[in-house]
């Protein structure tokens, strides 16, 4: 008798046959290719599974392996088929806001009507392609929208013109101030505490490293096992990378990461400071940070400022639609009504035949794997 698990394999390979991705593949290979991506990539058709849910896929073929990718809310659902085995794998991937994604039953349901849909573009793809247009919902779509749109009506933007002002001649003062010539535990302590008490008014009664204990990320990398006023022992750790893969710098903790300061040596030994910030719900705390240390002559680079500024002051652009990372247009017509006539909506992915050329890569890929080589 065979075992269970090869039992479980082969019941899972001929429950996967009717997803037909071969003949998927056979009107794949005949549209266009996203253009300017290095390796061969398709934006395939909408998968509909129900009224006004429209879902877009995305196919790469790399190794031999057609990689399928479709974007359901704030969830990803992928499959892999082996064009020569015919083997289809799939990830599990789920979410409490996007139910619908579970792998299997998903592209069991998608890839026929994915396949009947290409066949449609093929014949007539003028035709196919207004009809999406006319059709796509706009809940659906994908687009920008200046961000003080996004804010509702008669709210102040976070960073004052005056504060920008003195954002602006604190990192001027920053850049121009001399390099130190060592570094410790302590100073670098120190210093942090400068950008905590800006950020932090309930730690301003606490030690330099209790403020860091508090906020930072607690894995250190052993810099607070260090010998708190030793440079040199200070440096040996710096330079021995013992910390790759800890936190010692992200002074506040956020996802992904919060607020990073962290000690630069340059050619000659000398340390400066870089200040950075991943998450915008930390923006205008290091933006106050930032203030603070330049203001105190301390040696500083405020990594990527003008855009924290054009953020905190409405400037930038924030993304609208329905995936991770992006403000639904649902939510901003509540926030602020007026503001979807100002949406600039991305354009919609056309599927059209492909070009020769096109085709002539495409068969260079199939026969080696990747693109490499290809003039």
């Amino acid at each position: 008798m065979l075992p269970r698990r090869i039992i479980h394999k082969k019941r899972l390979k001929l429950e996967m046959e009717p997803m037909s991705f071969a003949d998927f593949f056979d009107f794949l290979q005949r549209t266009e290719t996203i253009e300017d991506e290095y390796d061969v990539e398709w934006w395939g058709p909408y998968f509909i599974p129900r009224s006004g849910s429209w879902l877009p896929t995305h196919f790469m073929l790399y190794g031999g392996t057609l990689y399928g990718s479709m974007e359901i809310g704030w969830s990803r659902s992928s499959a892999a088929w082996n064009i020569k085995t015919g083997e289809v794998s799939f990830d599990r991937t789920s979410s409490l806001l996007s139910p619908m994604a579970e792998g299997r039953e998903l592209w069991e349901r998608a890839i026929p009507q994915l396949a009947r849909k290409l066949e449609i573009a093929i014949k007539n793809p003028e035709a196919y392609n207004r009809r999406i247009l006319r059709l796509l919902p706009p809940e659906a779509k994908t687009g920008r929208v200046l961000r003080r749109l996004s804010w509702p009506r008669g709210g102040r933007a976070p960073l004052s013109p005056a504060l920008a002002r003195r954002l602006e001649t604190a990192c001027s003062s920053g850049v121009s101030a001399r390099p130190w010539g060592k570094m410790s535990v302590n100073d670098y302590l120190k210093t942090a505490a400068l950008a905590y008490d800006a950020g932090f008014k309930e730690l301003h009664h606490l030690s330099p490293r209790a403020k860091y204990e508090r906020k930072a990320d607690s894995r250190h990398g052993g810099l607070l096992d260090l010998s708190p006023r030793d440079s040199k022992a200070f440096h040996d750790w710096y330079s021995s990378r013992a910390w790759s893969g800890s936190h010692p710098w992200e002074i506040v903790f956020g996802h992904p990461h919060g607020i990073l300061f962290s000690p630069l040596p340059d050619a000659e030994g000398r340390w400066r400071f870089h200040l950075s910030v991943d998450a915008p719900g930390w923006y205008l705390t290091a933006a106050r940070m930032a203030i603070a240390l330049g203001e105190a002559g301390i040696p500083l680079e405020f990594y990527r400022r003008d855009e924290v500024v054009a953020a905190l002051r409405g400037r930038d652009f924030v993304p609208i639609g329905p995936y991770y990372g992006q403000l639904s247009l649902a939510e901003l017509q509540t926030i602020r009504p007026e503001a979807p006539a100002h949406i600039c909506w991305d354009p919609i992915p056309e599927l059209r035949p492909i070009t020769e050329e096109q085709r002539r890569r495409l068969h260079y890929v199939l026969l080696n794997g990747s693109p490499t080589g290809w003039k």
